[in-house]
């Protein structure tokens, strides 16, 4: 039938006729759908004239349905059960759910964050699938489009920056993690250990690693710096943290990084840390996520458990 054909049809007739199936009696067909007898009468009316058939006749026991009935009562049930079940609030069953998200992230933010979370999220959802994508320029666009459900992300707090918190679009929902600051590392014998002051023209007079990101490789700091005229003799660009820990590991460049992240890596690399020599804002590490998404409830139970446990334990 088509669709043009189905909007002709009173579905509530359908409604009445299933109860009238079900009952055989109009007096209780009618009280059930609090209706009058006359209206359950007139209803039954218009549901002869659409099937072209009596439907039912009356008998000392009631209303006995007849043959085109009973064949209606056997192919009504599923569909009005499918309805039932199309108009109910969509849930979420983590320990049944095979459901898979996708989540964005820079490596150090994965590095950071995951280990918060991974083992108690794998054991009250132990069937979902996390599929992991690099947190790149594109990454917003994604999750407009639905190809991406949650990302990690880090944005600058500098009135002068691009990558404010405000500047991300207002379709995107967002919860801080935590604030953090910047450092830098350099590897166990490099020569800055041993300067007597640790200046920002010592900083600026060795060279320098960054990563790049979101298709940029000029961050705040850099910024802060052409605003005195200096800048940073950055001799390698690589597209991670982890690469551009491996190389201080093995040169007398520098890297500046989150002082979060560099505390991870003091523990796994043989760096060592030096303070920033310049003053700067700080950075937001961020959990965001379409509006799209926010009445999902499996979305909404990602999310909130991510909160939970990574929040717990930044407090510890």
């Amino acid at each position: 039938m088509l669709l043009e054909q189905l909007g002709r049809i009173d579905l509530n007739l359908l409604i009445i006729l299933q109860v009238l199936l079900e009952e055989r009696n109009g007096s209780r067909a009618a009280r059930r759908l609090h209706l009058s007898q006359s209206a359950v009468s007139k209803a039954l009316g218009r549901l002869r004239e659409t099937f072209d058939d009596a439907l039912f006749v009356r008998s000392a026991y009631g209303l006995e349905p007849t043959a085109r009935a009973l064949t209606l009562q056997q192919q009504l049930q599923p569909i009005l059960l499918s309805l039932d079940t199309l108009i109910q609030p969509p849930c979420f069953d983590p320990t049944s759910s095979e459901r898979e998200f996708v989540i964005a992230s820079m490596d150090s933010a994965f590095t950071l964050f995951a280990p918060l979370y991974l083992s108690e999220l794998k054991q009250q959802a132990p069937r979902i699938r996390l599929r992991y994508e690099e947190w790149t320029e594109n990454s917003l666009t994604e999750m407009s489009q639905g190809r991406v459900d949650i990302a990690f992300t880090v944005r600058e707090n500098c009135i002068n920056s691009d990558y404010r918190l405000d500047t991300l679009p207002s379709s995107i929902c967002q919860r801080l993690l935590t604030l953090d600051g910047l450092t830098c590392l350099v590897q166990q014998h490099h020569p800055a250990l041993q300067a007597t002051n640790w200046t920002l023209a010592e900083y600026l007079s060795y060279p320098h690693v960054q990563t790049y990101c979101e298709g940029r490789d000029r961050w705040m700091l850099d910024h802060k710096l052409a605003e005195q005229d200096l800048y940073r003799r950055i001799e390698a660009s690589v597209p991670s943290f982890e690469a551009a820990l491996r190389m201080t590991m093995h040169s007398n460049m520098i890297v500046t990084l989150s002082k979060l992240y560099a505390r991870h890596a003091t523990q796994v690399y043989p760096l060592l840390s030096l303070p920033l020599p310049l003053e700067l804002d700080t950075i937001s590490h961020l959990l965001i996520w379409h509006q799209r998404h926010q009445e999902d409830p499996g979305h909404r139970w990602l999310r909130e458990t991510l909160l939970s446990l990574i929040m717990n334990q930044l407090d510890h």
